[in-house]
């Protein structure tokens, strides 16, 4: 954040550029960019676009719409990631962060844009997206951030990344139960998973409330993000979890814990 500048002189100030502005939108929920992260967000933008037209990266081709869509969707976590940060008693500094199919770099390389002294992991299992979010931490100069191309089931079960995570984040992966299973084992007990749904989720929590358990966590909440179309399904990591999870590739989304399958209740 700027010193001396509020919320709302910067959304002034920003809304004199044109009729939409990120650091409008980001500065009216409360998260003020730095010229520097406003910047790293323009450079993050132009090289997305420009890796989609070679690689179908995103759907959301429209620059407008990749800030609103994507960028602004991520900054929207900021008060529950700053909440998590503190919850664990500590500084950014010391948070190890795991975005799990991080494709093109939403929500963590977003989330470490502004926040910067994050430790960011992102796990893709796609060469081509890992390559592209390779480019974009050199590209934007993010330290502490890495790409790591591989199945999170197959992550979930590496010594060198099984528990070793403050916070976990994930959108549009999978239903509910199958996220968690990729997701809390990566967690620390006591560390918590911050993940984006649509707003139609009612099954999936409700499969998801008996998931949580089996592997160690609780359902904290699901609270809709303001101005969008996002629940953030917050959980926290009670015990460790159980050596056969995840199961392998493929498996957590055909024979999800805690029910039948069901749509992802989320999109890219």
């Amino acid at each position: 954040m700027l010193v001396g500048r509020t919320p709302v002189e910067v959304a002034a100030e920003a809304a004199d550029h044109g009729p939409w502005s990120l650091a409008a939108a980001s500065a009216s929920i409360g998260v003020v960019l730095s010229r520097e992260q406003h910047d790293r967000f323009t450079r993050y933008r132009r090289l997305l676009l420009a890796w989609n037209d070679r690689f179908n990266l995103t759907a959301v081709t429209d620059p407008i719409e990749v800030e609103r869509r994507l960028f602004l969707d991520a900054l929207r976590m900021v008060p529950a990631l700053d909440d998590a940060i503190r919850r664990w008693g500590s500084g950014a500094d010391s948070i190890a962060l795991a975005d799990v199919g991080s494709g093109a770099g939403f929500p963590g390389l977003a989330l470490k844009i502004v926040r910067p002294a994050l430790q960011v992991t992102l796990i893709e299992a796609t060469g081509k997206k890992v390559a592209f979010l390779q480019s974009a931490i050199e590209d934007l100069r993010l330290d502490e951030a890495v790409a790591v191309h591989g199945r999170a089931e197959d992550i979930g079960r590496d010594p060198a990344y099984r528990a070793r995570f403050e916070m976990v984040t994930a959108r549009a992966v999978a239903a509910l139960p199958a996220l968690l299973e990729l997701c809390v084992p990566l967690l620390r007990v006591g560390g918590r998973a911050l993940l984006p749904k649509g707003t139609d989720l009612d099954d999936e929590l409700r499969a998801g409330h008996r998931a949580a358990p089996v592997l160690g966590a609780r359902i904290d909440g699901a609270v809709a993000l303001p101005g969008s179309g996002t629940r953030l399904v917050t959980v926290t990591k009670t015990g460790d979890t159980p050596a056969r999870y995840p199961r392998r590739p493929g498996i957590p989304a055909k024979e999800p814990l805690g029910g039948t399958p069901v749509g992802p209740g989320g999109r890219r």
